[in-house]
C-alpha cells in the first residue's frame, strides 16, 4: 500500500492524449482517463467542496449563534 503524500497545485496537471483519452498528474504519479470519467471527477470534486463549504458555513454560524451576535431571525447581526 502505497503511503499519502502532499503535493502543491503546481504538481497537479492535465494533457490531452487524444479525442477521447486525457492523462491527469498529481506530482509523479500520472492517471489515464476517458473524458466521461473526467467529467465525472469534474462533478465529485464540485460536491465534495459544497460539501466542505456547507461544514464551514455552519460552523461560522454556530460560533456566531454561540457568541449572541445573531438576532433571532438570524439575518441582522447585533
Amino acid at each position: 500500500m502505497k503511503k499519502s503524500q502532499f503535493i502543491k497545485e503546481e504538481e497537479i496537471s492535465f494533457e490531452e492524449l487524444s479525442e477521447n483519452w486525457v492523462s491527469l498528474k498529481f506530482g509523479n504519479d500520472r492517471f489515464v482517463m476517458d473524458t466521461d470519467t473526467l467529467i465525472d471527477l469534474s462533478f465529485r470534486c464540485a460536491s465534495f467542496l459544497a460539501y466542505l463549504e456547507g461544514k464551514e458555513q455552519n460552523s461560522i454560524s454556530e460560533n456566531l449563534e454561540a457568541c449572541n451576535c445573531i438576532s433571532a431571525d438570524k439575518n441582522l447581526l447585533h
